[in-house]
């Protein structure tokens, strides 16, 4: 089983957005310890990841920003995010497929 201060460590830090500006913040853990808590919590921080990213490639693009440095990082992070959300999500459903195969 792994262990989840792990999964925190690769996940990147939580970005918020209050509708006019990206407010950065280190990623929290849910206070209950709930498993969609948990689940929420990193989806959304996968989300902020790809919305960071997606901001920094607007910034090059539109030319208020130069650093190609720091949008290549945000990119990266938003990829490696997914890419980890994606096998969590293969993981969790491998679980169900076994706990619905269990004959009882």
């Amino acid at each position: 089983m792994a262990d989840l201060s792990k999964l925190d460590a690769l996940l990147p830090q939580s970005i918020g957005f209050d509708g006019k500006t990206l407010t950065s913040s280190a990623a929290g853990k849910p206070d209950d310890g709930n498993f969609s808590d948990i689940l929420k919590s990193a989806l959304n921080s996968v989300n902020n990841a790809q919305y960071e990213a997606d901001q920094a490639v607007k910034r090059v693009l539109s030319g208020e920003s130069d650093d190609i440095h720091d949008t290549m990082i945000a990119l990266q992070k938003a990829d490696v995010s997914l890419k980890m959300m994606l096998e969590v999500r293969n993981k969790i459903l491998e679980a169900y497929q076994e706990v619905m195969r269990t004959q009882i």
